[in-house]
């Protein structure tokens, strides 16, 4: 009996070592298993959080891209079209700023800057109002009147000087 009892006290002993352990594991793997839960909320919930905040910019920008494409004065009507081709004539113009003053015509030059002083003021009062349109005309009168300068210069600043000089 005393085998019996040493074996069944030895088997009891083993049993409570291996039920606390088991216990242990058991609160280990509640405990574990509970952190990577939150830590997959936690992710999952910033996910969308950054999905939700990409939506609202995509959305924030289609909202603005889709009020430009609608506008009385977007790409869809010829009051956008027109003005973006007419920043050739103003490009043209800044290209020609290497040419020389001789070059420049003043007829040229002041329907450039006569053009876009009119329209600078219609584009402001017309409806709906265009942006694009105002700043290509300012842009056209700025270049001509720095041509018409150039040419002025040139023809009368320079032969009031060559004057001077053969004079004295």
């Amino acid at each position: 009996m005393v085998t019996t009892t040493l074996r069944d006290s030895t088997i009891d002993e083993y049993n409570r070592k291996d039920l606390s352990g088991s216990i242990t594991y058991c609160l280990y793997d509640v405990v574990l298993s509970s952190i990577i839960s939150l830590i997959f909320m936690f992710k999952t919930e910033t996910r969308q959080r950054k999905e939700n905040l990409r939506g609202k910019q995509k959305l924030m920008a289609t909202s603005k891209l889709q009020a430009l494409w609608n506008h009385p004065a977007g790409p869809k009507t010829i009051h956008f079209w027109a003005p973006t081709f007419k920043w050739g004539i103003s490009i043209a113009n800044i290209a020609d700023f290497q040419k020389p003053p001789e070059n420049i015509s003043y007829l040229q030059q002041i329907a450039v800057t006569c053009t876009g002083m009119i329209w600078c003021r219609c584009s402001t009062i017309i409806t709906p109002k265009n942006w694009n349109l105002f700043s290509v005309n300012v842009a056209m009168a700025a270049t001509g009147i720095y041509q018409l300068t150039r040419k002025i210069k040139y023809d009368y600043v320079s032969e009031a000087e060559a004057a001077v000089e053969i004079e004295g």
